[in-house]
């Protein structure tokens, strides 16, 4: 039988009242009883009951020393880090803590590699992706013609399309476009077979080299979507917002109970790029996103391969990561990066 140890502070205390000892240990049983309940405390729960008590001793000064001598590292206040400050085209806010040893510079901010001008949009990230239609799958990249596509939007268009170094600022002279970067690898030095990445169905195939599907291109297939759902995510795109189509898709008798689609701004950032693809229309065509798509969102480099399904549901989720998962629950790359340089830049 488990006993609570809340429980035997309890019994310790009515065993107290008991014996009913004399007043003059009176203070001796609290401080007895106060120490019992912090040593079942958790460690952070110990510490705050301790300062509670310094303070009625009006003894803070010497316990903030005693835990100034003993702590290993210090904490500042927690912050919000932007992901598009870092060169990532997606509006993502992370809440971060950064603990250094004590005799280290206390790190309180990680600043942004690029300007407010700077920032890279949608359009950067995935306009050289956009040769694929609906149930469709592709493995090598097709050039794309943006005269074309975009005819008499053509240099707007175009405009939108910036040379810059790998961390997102502008370089007219020796930078690439954010879609380049993606293509030639930010990370390559690191990993030997970022060249040759190659995807699988699941961990047996792995160590089976036969059945390695090896490809420049991987994770870009959409989903197999019916004609109604291509003709309202048209709807909704048309109107640039799912609330302002909702009459509309109404009107026509396309009206879905789903509560959120973000339609995507060739020309803004992305919001935050979540787990479920259907949240996502494409800026420039009625469907939603490839894991590829997400993947630049996020800042991958495309020699990331996404393994496995694509998506599942059900009861799989609980043994199943698919692919869409472990793209929108990952740390933006690029974000990442300004973090570790940021520690690199404080620590000896």
């Amino acid at each position: 039988i488990s006993i609570e140890p809340s429980n035997i502070v309890e019994e310790i205390h009515n065993a107290f009242q008991k014996l009913n000892p004399s007043a003059e240990f009176k203070n001796e049983i609290i401080n007895i009883i106060l120490a019992l309940e912090i040593y079942n405390y958790s460690f952070d729960e110990c510490v705050n009951d301790l300062l509670e008590f310094a303070k009625k001793q009006k003894t803070e000064d010497e316990l903030n020393e005693i835990l100034t001598h003993i702590r290993l590292y210090n904490i500042d206040q927690p912050f919000v880090a932007l992901a598009s400050d870092y060169g990532v085209p997606q509006n993502r806010e992370r809440v971060l803590f950064i603990g250094c040893r004590k005799d280290q510079k206390l790190i309180k901010s990680i600043p942004a590699t690029i300007n407010e001008n700077e920032k890279v949009t949608v359009f950067e990230a995935l306009y050289d992706l956009d040769f694929i239609g609906n149930d469709d799958g592709k493995y090598n990249y097709e050039s794309i013609d943006l005269k074309s596509k975009y005819n008499g939007s053509t240099n707007q268009i175009i405009d939108l399309l910036k040379k810059r170094s790998i961390d997102g600022k502008f370089d007219t002279n020796t930078g690439l476009t954010y879609a380049e970067w993606s293509k030639k690898g930010r990370l390559n030095g690191r990993f030997t077979n970022a060249k040759n990445p190659f995807y699988v169905r699941n961990f047996e195939e792995l160590g089976n080299v036969l059945t390695h599907i090896v490809a420049p291109l991987q994770n870009h297939k959409t989903s197999k979507q019916n004609e109604d759902v291509v003709k309202r995510l048209d709807v909704i795109l048309n109107a640039g917002n799912y609330d302002i189509a909702k009459n509309k898709l109404k009107e026509v008798g396309l009206n879905s109970e789903k509560r959120n689609y973000n339609v995507l701004k060739a020309d803004g950032l992305s919001p935050t790029v979540m787990t479920i693809p259907d949240d996502y229309i494409h800026y420039a065509s009625p469907r939603a996103l490839t894991v590829r798509e997400m993947a630049r969102l996020q800042s991958f480099d495309d020699s990331f391969v996404f393994q496995g399904k694509r998506s599942t549901g059900g009861n799989k989720r609980k043994f199943e990561v698919p692919q869409f998962t472990l793209v929108g629950n990952a740390v933006p790359p690029l974000m990442a990066r300004a973090i570790a340089l940021e520690i690199l830049r404080n620590i000896d």
